[in-house]
């Protein structure tokens, strides 16, 4: 038996838990593709600081695998600290195997962007 899949926001080099499902997930991205990263922008915030700016880097979505990685490049604010950081939302069985996708998919060209 496999484990279930679950959508986690990876930030600072943690998966931190979300309680959002993949259907939530794309229906979000499928409204408009900012609209996931509002599902979470109060992690980052409380993570990372003031948000400046947020835009999409890419995405990778896999509808029959219920895989989605999508990145965000955020640019903060916070105490003594300023910057750009990446925050990807993932939502997948393997997380590890959904990274090495979403890097793959990077580096052949196919991100959504």
């Amino acid at each position: 038996m496999s484990a279930p899949s679950r959508t986690y926001l990876y930030i600072s080099d943690l998966f931190r838990p979300l309680p959002y499902s993949f259907s939530e997930i794309l229906e979000a991205w499928e409204e408009d593709r900012m609209r996931p990263f509002e599902l979470v922008r109060d992690f980052v915030e409380e993570e990372l600081g003031e948000i400046r700016d947020v835009r999409l880097y890419g995405a990778y979505l896999d509808l029959e695998t219920m895989t989605a990685v999508i990145e965000y490049m955020v640019d903060f604010r916070g105490e003594g600290r300023r910057g750009t950081y990446g925050v990807k939302i993932v939502h997948a069985r393997d997380l590890k195997r959904a990274i090495m996708e979403y890097y793959e998919a990077e580096r052949t060209g196919k991100l959504i962007r």
